[in-house]
């Protein structure tokens, strides 16, 4: 599925990205993540990193080309999307 990544503070502009369709166990697997990276405080750009290889096909080089506020625009995406009611 394809969707904008925008950012909220003009950080960057907005552009398209594919998104995988997550099943169940990939979706729960990933608020699980997100769940335990909360409580643990600020998250690491290790979990933002890991998300969008979670959520997307991209392969590493080009996930490298992307900000820091890119990759968490992209990560906060997929979180979206994957709980978005169906």
């Amino acid at each position: 599925m394809s969707v904008n990544v925008e950012s909220k503070n003009k950080e960057f502009k907005t552009f398209r990205i594919d998104l995988k369709e997550l099943n169940l166990d990939e979706r729960s697997a990933l608020n699980d993540k997100f769940m335990q990276e909360a409580n643990e405080g600020l998250p690491k750009f290790s979990f933002w990193v890991d998300v969008v290889r979670q959520g997307t096909e991209l392969p590493d080089e080009e996930i490298n080309k992307f900000s820091t506020d890119e990759l968490i625009a992209i990560a906060n995406k997929i979180f979206e999307e994957a709980n978005k009611k169906k």
